[in-house]
């Protein structure tokens, strides 16, 4: 019998990764793997101010350019990650970088990292010089950050749109949700999935995940097929006669969660 873990015991996961092959997994796994859950206030700029639960993060002056990373990486086990910030006031920027990015730096400025800079609209893929993208953000607005790693995207979103693919190449190695302030007393909230996102994430995962899932399907539907080729000198259709959309589960690899930098 599988021994699911009491869910006091597991880590955090929003709702669009309900029942995803990560949630699956972490019910029966030894070591579950955690998501992003809060900033980190030990990996952090000198000017980041952590409060609220550490979710909220104010830019204390004394300094310019200052970015913080959260607890924990993406793991890429979950398929698709998505997070938002709220600007309670002043320009921001929203990314994502590797463990060694310098947190002096906004993402996107810097190797192995991609931000979008609410000063211009702008996407800056490890350089200093940005591409058009998006509105400008500010005050008031909701930003989210989506990476699909099942089709290798990141895209953002302003107030619940989708504002279109940012970049079609994911880094290798753990990646982690990376916030940049510029101005003194800039203050902004992050929400990981306790509080309910303006972007419809749940559809947007749902899609990705079917569509993962009818493609495994459909590999293993062949690769049993071709074995049947090989095994027997006549091919009877009927016996490999399958409805694509009726499966069980989503096939899970245990040995596809083992996490590597």
């Amino acid at each position: 019998m599988t021994n699911i873990k009491n869910d006091k015991s597991l880590p955090f996961i929003p709702q669009y990764l309900r029942d995803s092959p990560l949630d699956i997994y972490n019910k029966t796994a030894n070591t579950p793997i955690s998501l992003p859950t809060k900033f980190n206030k030990n990996d952090r700029a000198r000017c980041v101010q952590v409060m609220d639960k550490e979710l909220i993060i104010r830019h204390a002056g004394g300094g310019t350019s200052s970015s913080i990373r959260t607890d924990h990486p993406i793991p890429r086990n979950a398929g698709v990650y998505y997070f938002e910030i709220n600007l309670l006031n002043d320009p921001a920027s929203v990314g994502l970088a590797r463990k060694r990015f310098y947190l002096e730096r906004h993402p996107g400025w810097e190797i192995k990292s991609i931000g979008y800079h609410g000063d211009d609209g702008m996407i800056y893929y490890e350089s200093g010089h940005g591409s058009s993208y998006g509105p400008p953000f500010a005050t008031g607005d909701t930003v989210g950050c989506c990476i699909n790693y099942c089709d290798q995207k990141i895209f953002f979103t302003k107030n619940g749109v989708n504002l279109g693919i940012a970049c079609k190449k994911i880094f290798a190695g753990k990646l982690y949700p990376v916030i940049g302030m510029h101005t003194y007393l800039t203050q902004i909230e992050i929400n990981f999935g306790a509080k309910p996102f303006k972007f419809d994430i749940e559809h947007y995962a749902k899609s990705v995940f079917t569509k993962a899932m009818l493609q495994q399907y459909k590999f293993f539907t062949i690769r049993e097929s071709e074995k049947y080729l090989e095994d027997n000198d006549e091919f009877v259709e009927s016996d490999y006669e399958t409805d694509e959309y009726e499966t069980d589960e989503y096939p899970v690899d245990e040995d596809e969660f083992l996490e590597s930098d």
